[in-house]
């Protein structure tokens, strides 16, 4: 396979924003993400040392730093305003027009906190999978999937290709409530269907023909024939349905009808 695997992520990367608080002079550093969170909080205390390294604000887990507060959905340190901002930086910080406030990338090295990148994942699905992707060679980026940094449950860049998936489990109602109407759970199915698809879509008429995508949804939803008579048409635009029981070993087998595609 093309691309080389990467069998131990070694950091990961997540967004965050730089905050001035003018009441006690102190600047903090947050990362957002409640999956990290939920890991972390069995290990307080933890103490850290913030770097800079390009545009990225590294957290390191050390012995002897700042102390790491765990919230709900951030984790927050102090940092030096001196050390590691610009004038620039600490200028607009100054502002209330920018909120006391300006986003960051943020990055941390999940083996330091005795974590899994694919741990912090808000959809577990969409980790399960990566993992397994990337056990068979694939890069799966080292910024952790969310909704604020990525438009799909899991995408990647393949062989000058970006693959696009989209994930859900939800299955269909014993009276067919679901069947991809607007509202309720069946609107969640149809949300993920035509994530994947237009981005398909828009790939062909761009003419790149760039973007592979694929919607992995229950097998339950084969019985329905307004979802099969998709698959045909899904397909001329590179856009493909998956089906699968969620049970044990699924990701083996998801992983191997998504290479057999892309190979084609």
């Amino acid at each position: 396979m093309e691309n080389k695997p990467q069998p131990n992520p070694k950091e990961a990367i997540l967004t965050g924003y730089i905050r001035y608080r003018p009441s006690n002079g102190t600047y903090y550093l947050m990362a957002n993400s409640r999956m990290l969170c939920n890991q972390l909080i069995s290990q307080k205390p933890i103490k850290v040392k913030v770097t800079k390294e390009d545009n990225f604000f590294i957290i390191h887990k050390v012995l002897e730093g700042n102390i790491l507060t765990i919230r709900k959905k951030e984790i927050v340190t102090c940092i030096s305003g001196i050390n590691l901002l610009t004038v620039e930086e600490r200028s607009k910080l100054m502002n209330k027009e920018h909120k006391l406030s300006f986003p960051v990338q943020v990055k941390l090295f999940p083996s330091q906190f005795n974590l899994d990148i694919y741990s912090l994942y808000p959809d577990q699905d969409a980790a399960i999978l990566a993992r397994k992707l990337e056990e068979k060679g694939f890069n799966i980026p080292t910024r952790i999937m969310t909704p604020k940094s990525f438009d799909h449950d899991l995408e990647f860049i393949y062989a000058n290709k970006r693959i696009v998936i989209e994930i859900t489990q939800t299955i269909p109602g014993k009276n067919n409530y679901l069947n991809f109407k607007h509202a309720g759970l069946g609107g969640i199915v149809r949300a993920h269907f035509l994530e994947a698809y237009h981005n398909c879509v828009n790939s062909f008429l761009s003419g790149k023909k760039d973007t592979i995508g694929f919607i992995i949804i229950h097998e339950r939803w084969k019985e329905y024939s307004h979802i099969t008579k998709l698959i045909p048409e899904f397909s001329k635009v590179n856009c493909h349905i998956i089906f699968s029981n969620f049970k044990d070993n699924w990701e083996e087998i998801t992983t191997t009808q998504i290479i057999t595609e892309i190979k084609k």
